[in-house]
């Protein structure tokens, strides 16, 4: 079961390399661009803001969770691929996928560290805080969220294959308003201080690290409880 189940993810591996190299296309588009911007900003820049842009490979990430589902389950099935083993290859697949890409940003993070930010004090892949924790620290601090946002693309494909549009567009609108009756309950009990107050007492391993990790297992609890009664 294991061998087949390792020879299945490395299929998904094989037959969607662009899940690797898409997410480093976008980020790499995104880095050049923001070079640019600070390149003719010059001196204008004053100290060293973080430009927001490697959000891009997380949101990467996200998109190829979704399309994998959506293009591979049928095509597993109609392979003989069980279910169980399809989840499961998957799951290691941007499990692998998370860990890579974390490797790769620790690395550049270290790389714009060394360079006062690529010679123009510009904060791409670090955000601050990261360069403060020791480089396991920093994979988890990486890696976690991304795991996260695939979980999140996984979901939505899985409900996509189990009830198609009409399926997504109710789960949208039920985290919407899910999301916006926990702000309107926060808001009435006036408990943003609060919340503000814990968040900043939280170090960014626990935030950025184990919380995203304590959300792993119900993502791919509910990812695997759409798809085991998902047809094609």
């Amino acid at each position: 079961m294991t061998t087949r189940i390792l020879a299945i993810a490395r299929l998904q591996a094989l037959g969607r390399r662009d899940g690797l190299l898409w997410p480093l296309v976008i980020i790499g588009i995104a880095f050049t661009v923001n070079l640019a911007v600070f390149a003719a900003a010059g001196n204008a820049i004053d100290e060293q803001p973080v430009t927001g842009g490697l959000a891009s490979i997380y949101v990467a990430a996200l998109a190829f969770g979704a399309v994998a589902v959506t293009q591979q389950f049928p095509f597993a099935l109609g392979m003989s691929v069980t279910r169980r083993e399809f989840a499961i290859s998957l799951g290691l697949f941007v499990l692998a996928q998370s860990l890579v890409f974390s490797v790769l940003l620790v690395i550049c993070q270290a790389v714009e560290e060394a360079t006062d930010g690529w010679g123009m004090r510009m904060r791409f892949f670090g955000v601050g805080f990261v360069n403060h924790h020791g480089v396991f620290a920093q994979l988890l601090i990486y890696a976690a969220p991304m795991l996260v946002m695939s979980l999140i693309g996984i979901s939505f494909g899985a409900v996509y294959v189990r009830w198609n549009v009409n399926g997504v567009f109710a789960m949208t609108a039920s985290l919407i308003l899910v999301l916006g009756g926990a702000v309107a309950l926060i808001t009435y009990l006036k408990q943003w201080p609060a919340i503000g107050s814990w968040l900043i007492d939280q170090s960014a391993l626990t935030l950025y690290a184990a919380l995203p990790a304590a959300v792993v297992p119900l993502l791919a609890l509910a990812s695997w409880t759409t798809l085991r009664r998902a047809t094609t």
